[in-house]
């Protein structure tokens, strides 16, 4: 199983990899990829897909990823989260 940093409002921007935002509700959740050191640019996809992508993007720059996840809706069996600290 996947292992991911959780980010909160306050640590996201200090990170130091990427971060998929995750947003929607429990019928549709959604990701978006904000690639660090790039501007945001990003849209709301699949919440796979986002993590698909976040995938990709560390294997060219072997950056961590985190999730950031106000509304707790990531789904235990996409990985475990856990919190970061600076």
């Amino acid at each position: 199983m996947r292992r991911f940093d959780l980010v909160d409002s306050q640590t996201a921007s200090a990170y130091p990899g990427h971060v998929i935002v995750v947003a929607g509700d429990e019928v549709r959740t959604t990701g978006e990829l904000a690639i660090r050191g790039q501007p945001h640019q990003g849209e709301a996809e699949p919440l796979e897909t986002a993590i698909h992508q976040a995938l990709l993007v560390r294997q060219r720059d072997a950056l961590p990823i985190a999730v950031k996840d106000a509304l707790g809706l990531w789904p235990p069996r996409l990985g475990e989260l856990v919190p970061w600290t600076l």
